[in-house]
């Protein structure tokens, strides 16, 4: 009897209980979709508002553009580049300082010759030599270029320059056309598209940020490289996308857009807090629905209860003889449905095997990193995926990374000092490297990292130099320039799709770099001639 009532109050926990997964389904559930339904939609509107952006930009660099190609083909200003005189120069000036007119936005227009040196400038600053610039020369190669941040030699202010070459009638360049922009304009313009939830961040291709809706301190001034944003540029790996992580202090949805015509980044930040706050009154909501679902849901326990308890109590007398050792403690036999006895079969195959398997570490002791083993098998599993979802112009990189001079230090410091290099090193792989990437150390001073889901070689040489970067930059007790990294890189599919393949590919990369001077990286898919 005593049996029989115990028996049944824990039935009746049970369908409570039961009866309160609804009610948990529900909250959870609403709480669920509030997130994605709030997620969805703040990546929508991010994006548009990239979108609206980078179309601002781009139609105010290909209206300028348009117009500079069409005075770059004006007969009289390739006439005076090749034969100059004072009335050619005035008439030339006159088509420049309309051009400034038509615009009416206060930046510059201005003439140069195929020496460098600037002919006329509508703002009458001083004529400047800009051979060293980037936008002339690829005008000299006969590009059309769009210039990131620089300073402007003649009046010292933070500007963007578009340029389009002048050439001949044989098609050689013998000159460019410009216009000065001051970006004061589109930080306006990110202001007003901005809400008061998020934040807009424009960064050129070296990661000056030219425009904030925020009024980052230095825009409009310095254009200085802001680190708190910096970062998420070494993230992004395609033309557009999300992330998700740590900005300013706050849990935050990147949404990231690349402008085709400058290369310049468009990211959208909203901190995570506003969309808990909306997912927050929504699970409030449904909370008070919930509660009178769990109290229809207690009565039909305590009803359904009494219909279960005869089978519950036959199984819980054979449970207990089996803990009085009246049944082998290796084998559980279960009078009652088909049903009982498969749970009794499950149970006896888990008791069996349950020591089959046993977990092995993963990790480096000293440097918290994968271990070799494991970085194997990570790989095979990786290479796996990627054999199987094979996708056009997409790839994966496996590094091995060997510390040069590492020997020396050990020996002239110390092994505890050897230990101190290898776990800062470690520590800044893992800064560099997204968390789904796999970095490892196989023993010694070799480290290995494979990276999948990459679109281009750009980023490979990108994380290279970076890992370079790391070991030349570290800094142990105060000091530095201990060691330096050589990296012998394989890249999935070209140089092998089966993780031997690739390793022995990436190793005897490595051993080219270790034969060429050390402190570099290569890879049999680099040029002879590839900076490394």
């Amino acid at each position: 009897m005593e049996i029989s009532k115990g028996i049944r109050a824990k039935v009746f926990f049970f369908f409570v209980v039961m009866g309160a997964i609804p009610f948990l389904i529900l909250v959870i559930a609403s709480a669920l979709n509030t997130v994605d339904e709030l997620e969805d939609f703040s990546k929508q509107s991010s994006l548009l508002r990239n979108t609206i952006i980078s179309e601002h930009m781009s139609e105010l660099i290909e209206k300028n553009q348009a117009v500079l190609h069409s005075i770059a083909l004006s007969p009289n200003l390739v006439d005076f580049l090749q034969n100059p005189t004072d009335a050619k120069r005035e008439y030339v000036s006159n088509i420049m300082r309309d051009t400034d007119i038509i615009f009416d936005d206060n930046n510059t227009t201005a003439l140069t010759g195929a020496d460098g040196w600037q002919i006329i400038r509508t703002d009458h600053s001083t004529l400047v030599n800009v051979t060293k610039r980037q936008h002339f020369q690829e005008a000299m190669k006969g590009r059309h270029y769009v210039s990131d941040i620089i300073s402007s030699m003649s009046t010292g202010r933070m500007i963007v320059v578009i340029s389009v070459p002048v050439v001949d009638a044989t098609g050689k360049p013998i000159g460019m056309v410009q216009r000065n922009f001051d970006l004061i304009a589109l930080q306006d313009f990110v202001q007003n598209i901005d809400d008061s939830e998020s934040s807009i961040i424009v960064m050129d291709r070296t990661g000056r940020v030219i425009a904030n809706s925020d009024n980052l301190p230095g825009i409009g001034g310095g254009y200085v490289i802001d680190n708190n944003y910096k970062f998420l540029l070494d993230r992004i790996y395609n033309s557009s996308g999300v992330l998700h992580d740590n900005i300013n202090g706050e849990d935050s949805l990147a949404t990231y857009s690349r402008n085709m015509d400058t290369g310049w980044m468009i990211v959208t930040i909203l901190p995570y807090h506003y969309i808990m706050d909306q997912v927050y009154d929504r699970a409030a909501k449904a909370l008070i629905f919930g509660l009178a679902t769990l109290l229809i849901g207690t009565l039909l326990a305590y009803m359904l209860t009494i219909r279960v308890t005869k089978p519950i109590i036959e199984m819980t007398e054979v449970v207990d003889e089996i803990a009085s050792g009246k049944l082998p403690a290796n084998e559980i036999k279960v009078k009652g449905s088909d049903e009982f006895k498969q749970v009794a079969v499950a149970v006896n195959k888990l008791r069996t095997e349950r020591d089959a398997y046993q977990l092995e570490s993963e990790l480096d002791k000293l440097t918290e990193l994968f271990n070799k083993k494991t970085m194997e098998n990570l790989c095979k599993m990786k290479l796996k995926t990627f054999n199987e979802n094979e996708a056009a112009n997409i790839f994966m990189a496996l590094y091995i990374v060997d510390l040069d001079h590492f020997k020396e230090v050990n020996d002239l410091l110390g092994h505890q000092f050897g230990d101190k290099v290898l776990v800062e090193f470690a520590k800044g792989l893992r800064k560099i490297f997204r968390p789904n990437d796999c970095i490892g150390r196989f023993g010694g001073d070799e480290f290995v990292i494979v990276v999948d889901s990459l679109p281009n070689m750009e980023v490979v040489i990108r994380k290279a130099e970076q890992i370079k970067q790391i070991a030349f930059n570290l800094t142990i007790d105060g000091a530095g320039k201990f060691v330096t990294a050589s990296i012998g890189i394989a890249i999935a599919p070209q140089n092998g799709r089966n993780y031997d393949d690739l390793f022995a590919s990436a190793d005897k990369a490595l051993y080219y770099v270790k034969r060429h001077g050390k402190n570099g990286y290569y890879c049999e898919l680099f040029d002879e001639d590839s900076d490394n």
